[in-house]
């Protein structure tokens, strides 16, 4: 016994996962049709209040502030056509633009924390962030599905068209060898999303606060016109050392079971962000 156990302390640290979840977010997909382009800052103080009035019926804390447009970006996933290897893999591959600045995101998810911390997504580019995240999303009101994200963030103006561009920025991916440096990549169903985010509505967990996000994605339409395509509401909350409390831990979830009580905005079956843009052009992956 005492030699096996020798050998599993000699064992490499890389080998070693460490899944300290530093951010948990809860997310609730919402009906699209109740936002449109033109109206959306009046729909979003809707919602707010909406929001406001039924989470601190249910935990008792103050919420405060407003919902303003913080964010006006493009955002695109990339893969290769056909077969679309990196969503199989359970990686996904993200382009976002915003004044100019270019940032790349590749992502690993997968419901077991430590598989999730095990894929190695980390890059040397400079200025590059990684995170290991709880995306906490609504089966029922009495259930939760938990996936756990890992992902690192590369600020880049790089041209996405093949698998090189994913390797060279990504040591870890290049090294396991899941795309070849030649391989295609293309828009996933040739989407160009207009992402406009609004933020400031603050809610007071206790030790933590959480900030409420409202995500509003469009299509543009061949005339151009921007058609609604995906809407979702979500808070998150962070602790570098992962160390929440109880009570941080449970008035979240009353918070997010509130949310759902919000049935006139709420779209159950609605699909994640991801999942929109991989069924836009049902033909991209077949």
């Amino acid at each position: 016994m005492k030699k096996y156990l020798l050998a599993a302390a000699l064992l490499p640290l890389a080998a070693m996962a460490n899944p300290d979840v530093t951010s948990r977010e809860y997310k609730l997909m919402l009906s699209p049709a109740n936002f449109t382009f033109a109206g959306e800052q009046a729909q979003a103080d809707q919602y707010a209040a909406a929001f406001e009035s039924a989470v601190q019926s249910a935990i008792n804390r103050s919420v405060s502030g407003n919902l303003t447009l913080k964010k006006v970006r493009t955002v695109s996933f990339y893969d290769h056509p056909g077969s679309c290897p990196l969503r199989a893999l359970g990686y996904s591959f993200r382009q976002r633009t915003e004044e100019g600045d270019t940032e790349l995101t590749l992502k690993f998810r997968s419901p077991d924390p430590y598989i999730a911390d095990f894929e190695d997504v980390s890059s040397s580019a400079g200025g590059s962030e990684s995170k290991l995240e709880a995306d906490i999303t609504a089966k029922s009101r009495d259930s939760f599905t938990v996936n756990y994200s890992h992902s690192t963030t590369v600020p880049s103006n790089r041209t996405v068209n093949a698998g090189d561009d994913i390797n060279t920025l990504y040591s870890g991916f290049a090294d396991a060898q899941y795309l070849s440096d030649s391989l295609s990549l293309a828009r996933v169903g040739g989407l160009v999303v207009y992402e406009r985010v609004y933020k400031g509505l603050v809610l007071d967990l206790g030790s933590i606060d959480a900030e409420l996000s409202l995500t509003l994605w469009y299509s543009q339409s061949p005339s151009g016109a921007l058609r609604p395509m995906v809407a979702e509401a979500s808070f998150k909350y962070e602790d570098a050392s992962a160390d929440y409390t109880q009570k941080v831990v449970q008035r979240a979830k009353q918070a997010f079971e509130a949310m759902q009580s919000l049935s006139a905005w709420n779209q159950p079956d609605g699909t994640t962000k991801t999942q929109a843009v991989y069924q836009y052009a049902s033909g991209f992956c077949h």
